[in-house]
């Protein structure tokens, strides 16, 4: 090969080199354009969620719950995270699969305040005002509402158990109107309110 076709290839091969890395360079530029253009990513945080549909009054077990992150703007006031918190308590309402589980979402340990003897049964009465007069430890009767206007007496002198705070309505996981009351009751009439806490309207008798 003589000198002259030696420059021409290696002419060639520069002008190629250079148009490759102009190719990469175009690439680049495009993917930082893009980037910059982008919105973004929203803060999150770390918060609870129910593995599956969980009844009222049932206890929570680890495999209940899992772990997810979501934006900061949709966790509700309260949301835990931490699973010891909500391990082994009970619902005070119940939660549908992926709902956020908040510190209104459970009662502390059933052993502070139910008997060896008796179930804990929550149920919402749709007058929070007569509910705010109620005080952990107060003996109530529970009546429900027929459908055809009557009533039916559901318990008696069952025993306030606890009185969760409202749930937040304004995120993911909100509860319902009206207020939640917890008694502490024997197995069957605890049987009989939960069963009716999903069939009908219910209110409290003080006294």
């Amino acid at each position: 090969m003589n000198p002259a076709e030696l420059l021409t290839r290696l002419s060639r091969t520069i002008r190629w080199h250079r148009r490759a890395f102009g190719a990469v360079a175009a690439v680049v530029c495009l993917f930082a354009a893009l980037s910059a253009l982008a919105p973004p990513q929203p803060e999150t945080a770390s918060a609870l969620v129910a593995a599956r549909t969980l009844s009222s009054g049932s206890l929570v077990a680890a495999d209940d719950l899992r772990l997810v992150d979501m934006p900061v703007d949709l966790v509700p006031e309260g949301a835990l995270a931490d699973p010891a918190q909500v391990v082994g308590r009970t619902l005070t309402a119940a939660l549908t699969t992926g709902s956020v589980v908040t510190t209104a979402s459970t009662l502390s340990g059933r052993e502070d305040v139910a008997g060896q003897d008796e179930r804990l049964v929550p149920f919402r009465v749709p007058d929070a005002t007569t509910a705010a007069l109620l005080q952990v430890g107060d003996r109530i009767s529970v009546v429900g509402a027929t459908v055809d206007g009557g009533a039916v007496d559901l318990a008696a002198g069952v025993r306030v158990a606890a009185l969760p705070a409202a749930a937040d309505s304004g995120g993911l996981g909100g509860g319902d109107s009206g207020a939640l009351v917890v008694v502490a009751a024997d197995a069957q009439t605890a049987a009989t309110l939960a069963a009716a806490s999903t069939q009908m309207r219910m209110a409290i008798v003080l006294g």
